[in-house]
Formats: structure tokens, sequence, C-alpha cells
């Protein structure tokens, strides 16, 4: 349901999204406070609009901006025109508003109505309801797999008529796939339920919420004066109070380590080591389930030991599998949560469209981030505007333009319409005293990083573009807030003024 909201309400709510984003090392960029003209991209020019370009100057006069580096670019929808840029070609940190790229990009390459299969195969024989092999556990980057679905992956296999594995239970591999921590995310974000670990295979988020463990696992609680890296000892004390796991399967042990001063041994983990505790979660799942498994290996069956996903065609045959939602509802949870796991996995999707074999990217994500680069530059965006390393804007190292954000959201509405990628942004009315206008958006926010960029119907019935980056500011950020949601506001109200008109054609004497 569409909320009906005054600005002053409004945008104080849109960015309550802080605990999503963590303490930022903004890009300090000297700001000038006149609204300027610079050459813009091929896509694009500069074509000043004085009531706009008034209202933004106004706007940057405003105290509480004072201190801090700011960039605000509004564009219009029809022509691409920039009709006021403060800073609009120049990197700040994006924070979550990066995830519009992620997003934008798996929405348009893999299509809305994509979904996840996650599935059971094998090449083995199967007689008298024994499969004479190895079976195979085929992840497909589901963000939104869960314990309960897995359960019912087996219990579908074993609806029909498989009830003995004489063989393993193995996780198909995928290449350059695997657990992955950005390394350019923060000691900080390590341990946080706002960042769990990204891999092949999801189960419940990457987060262990309690409860029993896979195969009666013994749990350990670790203590922070005991801890032997001073990397994981300093994390554990400091005032986040993270909390995170690993699971060793030699042992069937769970490592507990949690916030310092120590926590009572309650609230959920982040898992360390996500493969490997989730393919003990998938056994557990087949077990009770039904299902047995003898984990004895066939030397016969040793050419299965590395089934890969996207193998040859009909080397597996698929006995069970799992479909997700669509991928336009993934992707609203996405935007509308700030959900940076979900931005993790779409970028990791992004990277595994690459077949290329001999790829430099070791990582799926990195194979995700050039993918990505390569989609923005096709589109029209200036590829010296962006600087991304992961796919949700966590990343201090993160830097993008608000020209960059506004030529993304525009080529999403010229392709998609209304009804497409642009209708998953969080959305709702804004007003300017009695003039009134619709603006769908995405926000960003961290430690001294204020951001959010989006689809503006002013009252006058035009679409503008309007990206707003504030970095740098006062940790006290109820200022801030109020000052973006001041010009979301005032830009609702402010029509673009007419074009000159052209001149009249004179007849030849």
């Amino acid at each position: 349901m569409k909320a009906n909201f005054h600005f002053a309400l409004s945008l104080l709510a849109i960015f309550a999204t802080t605990n999503l984003d963590v303490e930022a090392r903004t890009t300090r960029v000297r700001t000038t406070r006149t609204t300027t003209t610079t050459t813009q991209s091929s896509a694009s020019k500069n074509v000043k609009d004085l009531p706009i370009t008034n209202a933004v100057n106004n706007w940057l006069k405003r105290h509480e901006l004072r201190n801090s580096q700011v960039a605000v670019e509004v564009m219009d929808f029809k022509t691409g025109n920039v009709l006021c840029s403060e800073n609009g070609e120049r990197r700040f940190t994006p924070a979550s508003t990066a995830k519009v790229f992620a997003t934008s990009c798996a929405f348009e390459l893999l299509g809305g109505n994509y979904r996840y299969t996650t599935a059971i195969a094998s090449s083995a024989p199967i007689k008298d309801g024994k499969l004479k092999g190895d079976l195979y556990l085929m992840p497909s980057q589901d963000p939104t797999l869960s314990y309960s679905q897995m359960s019912n992956l087996f219990a579908e296999l074993v609806r029909k008529g498989v009830k003995q594995v004489d063989g393993s239970l193995k996780l198909a591999q995928v290449p350059r796939g695997g657990d992955h921590f950005v390394p350019g995310f923060l000691n900080e974000d390590w341990g946080q339920e706002w960042m769990p670990v990204s891999s092949d295979l999801v189960i419940d988020k990457n987060i262990y919420g309690g409860g029993l463990l896979p195969n009666n696992g013994k749990l350990v609680e670790m203590d922070s004066t005991q801890e032997l890296s001073s990397q994981s000892r300093s994390i554990m004390r400091q005032d986040l109070y993270p909390g995170w796991m690993t699971y060793d399967d030699r042992t069937n042990v769970v490592r507990a380590y949690r916030g310092y001063p120590a926590a009572n041994g309650k609230g959920p983990l982040v898992v360390g080591n996500p493969t490997a505790f989730n393919m003990a979660l998938v056994n557990s799942a087949a077990k009770n389930a039904g299902l047995h498994i003898s984990h004895k290996r066939d030397d016969a069956d040793s050419k299965n030991a590395a089934a890969t996903v996207g193998g040859e065609a009909g080397a597996m045959t698929i006995l069970a599998e799992h479909k997700s939602d669509a991928l336009s509802k993934i992707v609203q949870t996405c935007l509308h949560e700030s959900d940076n796991l979900y931005a993790q996995q779409l970028l990791r999707s992004v990277g595994a469209l690459d077949s290329d074999k001999g790829s430099a990217h070791p990582t799926l994500e990195e194979r995700g981030v050039s993918r990505m680069k390569g989609w923005l530059a096709s589109i029209g965006v200036p590829i010296q505007e962006v600087v991304l390393k992961d796919g949700c804007g966590l990343s201090r190292k993160d830097c993008v333009t608000p020209h960059a954000l506004n030529t993304v959201l525009r080529h999403m509405l010229s392709k998609f319409g209304d009804g497409g990628y642009v209708s998953l942004l969080k959305g709702g009315e804004v007003k300017n005293g009695g003039k009134s206008g619709t603006w769908k958006f995405k926000t960003g926010a961290m430690d001294s990083v204020r951001t959010i960029t989006g689809v503006l119907r002013n009252s006058g019935g035009q679409t503008l573009l309007v990206t707003i980056m504030v970095n740098g500011h006062a940790p006290g950020v109820g200022d801030v807030r109020t000052s973006i949601g001041a010009l979301v506001s005032t830009l609702s109200g402010t029509t673009m003024q007419a074009p000159p008109a052209a001149p009249a054609k004179t007849s030849p004497q």
C-alpha cells in the first residue's frame, strides 16, 4: 500500500535504516556552493533549469550542510538532460544506494521472472529404491532458501521412491564459487547480521538462530581472552557485539565467538564457514526425511567427485528441485530491507553468467563486478564515474557519482516502464504545501554518509531523476535527514520551466 505522508515524517522514516550499514571512510572532495555547468556524457547534456537550480542553490545554503561534502543531480527523464548539477560527476561514497546497480543489472540480465532452482541430482542408476552412487545437491546462489524448504526437497525425493543412497551426499562445485567475505569490508562488519558470509548454498541467510545443531553437534563457547588471533580478539571486544560461529565437519564441533564482555549464549550467530555448516544441515534434512546415506565411496563413481553446476548437458539427472520466488520479488525485498546478503548473492548470480574459463577474476563476486561494469557501460554510464568492490555498498572503497545513479534509473524506467524495476523501489507521496508528487527511491546510510536516489514525479506531472549524496556529515544525523527530505519536498512542488519556443519559420521571398 502506498503511504501518504508529509516530507517531515516520510523522509525521517526513509532514512531509519542506519542499522543496515556502518561507519564509512568518506570520499573527500572539495565542494563549491554554486551550481556549475560541467561536461556531461554523450547520453545527456547540461541544460540548466532556473526553477530547479534556484531550489537546489537555496538548499545548499543550509547550515547543517556547511562542513559536509554534498552532491546533487536532477535529470529530466524525458530528454535525459541534466537540469541541475552540484558535483554531479564527482564520486561519493554511496552506501546502500549502490544496490541500485546490482539489482538493476540482475533484473535486466536474468529477468524479473527468473527463479533460482536448487536441485538434487545424480548420474547413478536407481534400482529398488537404492541410488547406486553419489547424490549431488546443485546450489543456485538463492539467498532465500530455508531449512524447511531444503527438508521438503528431500521429502519429495523420498516420495518418489528413493530410500537409500549407496554413496555420499555432496555439494556440486560452482566455478570460482565458495564462501566469500569481501576484503573491502571493515573488520567491524564481520560477525554482524547485516553482512553474513556469501556462499553458493545459502540456508536461512547463513545465520544460525539457535536450537539443535546438525548431527547433534557440540557447541563450544570461545573466550576472547583465550583467542590467539589478535584480529579475532579485537573484533570480539568491539562495542558492536558481534557473534559468529565456525563448524568443524571432522569433529562435529561448533565454536561460537560472541561480543565482549561475554554474552550469555543467546542470540543469532553468523556462520563463518557456511558451506561446511550448511552441508551438515543438508545431511540432517536428508536423514530426517527418511533417506539413508551410506557415505561409502565407490571408485567406479569417482568421476562424479568433481561434478559442477552448469556442467555437461545430460550428465546429471534432476531428481527433485526447489524453485524460489520470482527475481522481481527478491529484488524488491533487497531494496526495501536494504539486505546486503541478497545484493551480494545477486552479484554472484550475475558473475555466474560469465562462462569465460580463462577469466582472471578469482571469485564470483569479482566476476559479477566485472560483468556489472560492462553492463553499466553498455547503457551509457561513464565507467570512470563508478568504482565498486561489491554489490551492496558496504565497502568503504565504493564511490560513484549522482549522474551514474540517475542514468541507471532512467534506463530502467525507459526499458521496463512504471510496472518494471522502478515499481520495486520504496515509494510514497511527498508534499510541499498544497502541492504534491510521488517518489520512488532507494536510500543509503552509514556513519557520516546519507544518500538517496530515485524517480520523482512532481506536482506538474514531470518525471525527474534525483540523486542527493552527503558525505562527511556530523555524527548526529537528524538534521541531515531533515535537510534531504526538505529538498525532495521542494522539488516535488517545483515545476520545470517550459523549453524556449522554436523560432517561427519565415516564408521565402
